[in-house]
């Protein structure tokens, strides 16, 4: 079994998920926001090193940390879905940093930046399987691990998902709208980038459409 830790961030009240496994030193991140929460952490629970960083998406209130974790763990590689989410990381006018009191946030030129697989191998016997589901943005991803969907700013908790931002799209939410019903039937806890878990057999997803004018 793993364990998982959420901290809420500083930025936007984004979720950062610290997922480990009993007896291992190692843990993984997704989403990285504060960093001080998550050194905390490891130090009170004796890990020792962070494996990798896996995004759901690449806007910048779900990946400042990653800079500062690569800083601590320089062989830690991040995980994208794909070209587009990869050139967000460099571009604080696709990563939505250059419009906010942030100021511009890129990842460092060191990063071992990588791409997902449909299957992730965290430890030995632990999977984690990536899901497409584009709509909030070309390069949204949820991961799902041992019975926890993980969905970024996809599905959030009575919240319609964003579509009005750069590279979103109406239709391909409605197409991963049809693949999370898909998913109900195995008692998954919907994970979000916002907000809290909640249980995704009991949720109506019809929430998720979006208004693009809002």
């Amino acid at each position: 079994m793993i364990q998982v830790k959420r901290i809420v961030n500083s930025s936007f009240s984004s979720n950062t998920y610290i997922v480990s496994k009993y007896k291992y030193d190692n843990i993984w991140l997704i989403d990285p926001g504060d960093t001080e929460a998550v050194f905390e952490w490891m130090a009170t629970h004796f890990k020792n090193t962070v494996t990798g960083v896996l995004l759901t998406h690449s806007h910048f209130d779900h990946f400042y940390g990653v800079n500062e974790i690569l800083n601590y763990y320089s062989n830690c590689l991040v995980y994208v879905a794909n070209d587009y989410g990869k050139e967000a990381l460099k571009d604080p006018k696709i990563n939505g940093s250059r419009y906010t009191g942030k100021g511009p946030i890129i990842i460092s030129d060191n990063a071992d930046i990588c791409y997902y697989g449909k299957t992730m191998q965290l430890w030995t016997d632990v999977d984690m399987q990536t899901i497409n589901t584009q709509g909030h943005s070309p390069d949204s991803q949820c991961l799902l691990l041992e019975g926890m969907l993980f969905t970024g700013d996809t599905l959030i908790k009575d919240v319609r998902t964003v579509t009005k931002l750069k590279g979103g799209s109406v239709e391909k939410l409605e197409e991963s709208i049809k693949i999370i019903e898909s998913l109900k039937g195995q008692h998954l806890i919907v994970m979000p980038g916002h907000g809290e878990e909640f249980e995704l057999d009991e949720y109506d997803l019809s929430k998720m459409k979006s208004n693009p004018l809002k």
